[in-house]
């Protein structure tokens, strides 16, 4: 039995009143997928990423992408996805009367401003020092007596796409919580719909769902027709959001690694002309770089488009995982794997990457540890007052007196993702700040 697109473009928000926006006025002049984006496009989670790293941790040349300029690139590759889709949907009598283009092209977007505000400082390398320093201190982050499975794997294998989805789901996060998405639109987002206690977590690292939003996912899905049994279904829109990201960061790493001296112009244009494939005509070689990535770009849409068609039984029959990468051809799969090599070798072993991201596993060790203890004394005592001054301290650097005073009564269970959130939303700077605070220095 297929999925029903009617189902799949649910406007519903969890805990939100039906058909009314967030100040609890009727919707007359958005589509509920036009204020995903404009609240994607508002809300201070996005806005962060201007100071987060997306290859070059604490790149001052402004020229370099960071995280929110490589969103906007992405909303705009899928935005295009979004509007072919629509035809499609259209041409086959399976569009919805209440549905068009744009708003299929406007909830890709959404997905895509948002699909990185869960990462937390310094790239991806943020993610591997939480790992990796939980995986020598659990004992200087949890208690002796804590025992939560699902907990532990949150923390031990933290996961940026997870705590994208717990941002732009809940609406009980403070100003974290702006997003509040449609179930269409978090659909969208999720690539690696599990929890981090699926063994696909264990064996991989990537995930879409911690414990404490498994039953929001549930719900979410299961009225989108995409949960069967226990098991969750990709939303066919998430492949194309997916798609868009692949495209945007194989093809810009390439582009902002000759702008610092890491890849020569020539070496670039290698690779360009190598995704171009059998389109690469004599005058692609004589273009200037920023052109010929636009051209890349333009072409890879068009491939990964093909893609989708020719396997949309697959995915609209809820059977298919893997991302679209996979079936590209031999040729177009050599070109990726060639890209992701020199990234590989080249990009991401820069001596100056390589040692901000030797410090990042110090700054965010330090961050956690002091948190940690912090919050674990609070839930002992329940009483701010009572907690030893440097605990005092180190729970100001991350939360106002008021939030700390209303929930001083929490287990530490409790305060296990309100410190992610904490983490997950700093800048780059902002976190070296915080640590050096920590550490006695300003």
């Amino acid at each position: 039995m297929n999925l029903n697109w009617h189902t799949l473009l649910s406007t519903s928000r969890h805990g939100a009143k039906p058909n009314m926006t967030a100040k609890g006025l009727p919707r007359s002049f958005r589509s509920p997928f036009e204020t995903d984006y404009d609240r994607a496009v508002y809300s201070s989670s996005f806005r962060r990423l201007g100071k987060k790293t997306q290859v070059h941790p604490m790149e001052k040349n402004a020229h370099v992408h960071n995280r929110l300029t490589h969103s906007l690139e992405v909303a705009s590759v899928a935005r295009s996805f979004g509007r072919r889709l629509g035809h499609l949907l259209e041409e086959k009598g399976e569009l919805p009367d209440s549905v068009n283009e744009y708003d299929l092209a406007f909830s890709l977007m959404a997905a895509s401003l948002a699909h990185d505000i869960g990462n937390p400082p310094f790239g991806h390398a943020g993610e591997y020092a939480i790992r990796e320093w939980l995986e020598s201190h659990s004992d200087e982050f949890f208690p002796v007596d804590f025992h939560d499975e699902h907990l532990i794997a949150d923390v031990s294998i933290f996961e940026g796409n997870a705590q994208g989805f717990r941002l732009a789901s809940r609406k009980d996060l403070g100003e974290l919580a702006y997003l509040q998405f449609t179930y269409c639109s978090l659909g969208a987002m999720v690539k690696y719909p599990w929890t981090s206690t699926d063994p696909r977590a264990q064996e991989t690292g990537k995930y879409n769902f911690f414990s404490s939003e498994a039953n929001l996912a549930t719900e979410v899905f299961g009225e989108m027709g995409l949960l069967e049994g226990s098991m969750f279904k990709r939303h066919p829109l998430s492949f194309l959001s997916e798609a868009a990201d692949d495209i945007c960061y194989r093809v810009i790493d390439i582009e902002d690694a000759v702008e610092i001296n890491e890849l020569t112009h020539g070496e670039a244009m290698i690779h360009y002309l190598g995704l171009l494939g059998d389109s690469q005509k004599e005058y692609h070689k004589t273009m200037g770089l920023p052109q010929l990535r636009a051209v890349v770009i333009g072409r890879l849409i068009d491939v990964f488009w093909k893609v989708f068609v020719d396997n949309y039984d697959q995915i609209i029959a809820g059977e298919r995982v893997d991302d679209l990468k996979k079936d590209l051809s031999p040729r177009d799969a050599d070109c990726f794997a060639s890209v992701k090599n020199t990234n590989t070798t080249k990009i991401f072993t820069a001596e100056r990457k390589v040692r901000v991201e030797i410090g990042s596993y110090q700054v965010m060790g330090r961050i956690l540890k002091a948190l940690g203890k912090a919050t674990f004394a609070l839930s002992k005592s329940q009483n701010l007052k009572s907690v030893p001054f440097i605990a005092q301290r180190c729970l100001s650097l991350a939360w106002s007196q008021d939030y700390i005073t209303d929930n001083a009564h929490q287990p530490f269970s409790w305060w296990i993702h309100p410190i992610l959130d904490f983490i997950s939303s700093m800048t780059d700077d902002r976190a070296i700040e915080i640590s050096n605070s920590i550490n006695g220095f300003n």
